[in-house]
């Protein structure tokens, strides 16, 4: 069984996938990871990061990431965050800085028409996806610990 025969076996027998949105590219196993990740609530542990996006046009101002988590300081693994109806983008600001368990439930980017945004383009010509990350939807800030 190839990896787009799974995914339309998961989405038949769980009905939380939609195949439309997931291609399979260069590399089949972050495929699946996305296809997990959508459709369950996880929970981390690790230190919040805010980093304002400056107010000017840049891939990193398009793709709307400033909040990470980091969930291993050795090699300096992060997650892209992203504020919810239940956890206000105020809120994640406020937690800068500080060893945060969360729930989130991974949200796939959108990718926009090129002929209707200005966007920068991947190796397709198609525009980068944008909102990817974990939307958070409940977060504590975990006390510090001491010797």
């Amino acid at each position: 069984m190839d990896l787009l025969q799974l995914i339309l076996v998961l989405s038949q027998t769980t009905r939380i996938v939609d195949t439309q949105k997931v291609q399979v590219k260069d590399n089949p196993s972050q495929q699946i990871n996305r296809v997990v990740n959508q459709s369950k609530i996880s929970r981390f542990r690790g230190k919040l990061i805010y980093e304002e996006i400056p107010p000017v046009m840049s891939v990193r101002a398009y793709l709307g990431e400033e909040f990470f988590l980091i969930t291993n300081t050795s090699n300096k693994t992060k997650l892209v965050l992203r504020p919810s109806n239940q956890v206000s983008h105020k809120t994640l600001q406020l937690l800068h800085n500080q060893q945060v368990e969360i729930t989130a439930r991974y949200v796939p980017g959108t990718r926009p028409k090129v002929t209707e945004a200005a966007c920068p383009l991947d190796a397709d010509g198609e525009c980068l996806p944008q909102g990817e990350g974990y939307q958070v939807l409940s977060i504590v800030r975990l006390k510090p610990h001491t010797k």
